[in-house]
């Protein structure tokens, strides 16, 4: 399948970036049927938050995500829950970490798994969508050696919101909204990521039908702007 820029498509980059996604969103969705509030009642994964930064050879990736569990590429919207994930990269793999941090005045203490694919340590909490601008991670190995790592919000304030965000992808692929509206609703789930790459922020927005086809779109954050998208 050909990945098709549109013709205001800024960058390579953002074509790359928007490859990237799909290799790490296996699984978009926006979904439902007769539901009110525009489209925002089918949107199964909602990324809203990033958190990145980096002390010596750790670096720390944080994300909040309001998403379906079970998480399902199937077109239906099930029940959501509010998971706040953290990733980290250190200089000694062959070690056990653990990861300390502070959010709404309450402090989070978790072990890290290893992931031998991405290559990362990483746990996940339920959690509500932090305000924090930045958060201080201490990561602690299992010789009892620590270090700190302030992870800043990757946002820069002026993103739009989730039902403007929407509306602007909606507006400039009508058909394909048009292809999955039914009943006054939406026979389809999305999912919704929020992506940041040199500088600049990105949304990236896929619709899954009820077979499971996903069209998928890369959007300016501030403007909405879609500027590549993906066939099924």
């Amino acid at each position: 399948m050909d990945l098709q820029p549109r013709s205001f498509c800024k960058t390579k980059r953002a074509a790359a970036l928007f490859f990237a996604a799909l290799l790490a969103c296996a699984c978009l969705a926006f979904a439902g049927c007769g539901k009110g509030g525009g489209l925002t009642p089918y949107v199964s994964e909602y990324r809203s938050r990033l958190y990145a930064g980096t002390e010596g050879e750790f670096s720390v990736f944080a994300s909040f995500t309001r998403r379906e569990v079970p998480y399902l590429s199937d077109g239906n919207v099930g029940e959501t829950t509010e998971e706040f994930t953290v990733a980290v990269t250190v200089p000694d793999n062959t070690k056990l970490y653990t990861v300390e941090y502070s959010l709404g005045g309450q402090t989070y203490a978790s072990e890290l798994s290893f992931n031998s694919v991405r290559m990362v340590h990483t746990c996940s909490q339920t959690l509500p969508e932090p305000a924090e601008e930045s958060i201080a991670f201490k990561i602690a190995d299992s010789d009892g050696n620590t270090c700190e790592v302030t992870a800043k919000n990757q946002a820069a304030g002026n993103e739009l919101g989730l039902a403007d965000l929407l509306d602007a992808v909606r507006a400039a692929q009508p058909e394909r909204f048009a292809e999955l509206e039914e009943g006054g609703g939406f026979a389809g789930e999305i999912h919704v990521r929020l992506l940041h790459e040199d500088e600049g922020n990105y949304y990236y927005v896929g619709i899954t039908d009820r077979a499971g086809r996903t069209f998928a779109m890369l959007a300016d954050a501030v403007t909405g702007e879609v500027l590549a998208t993906k066939e099924p």
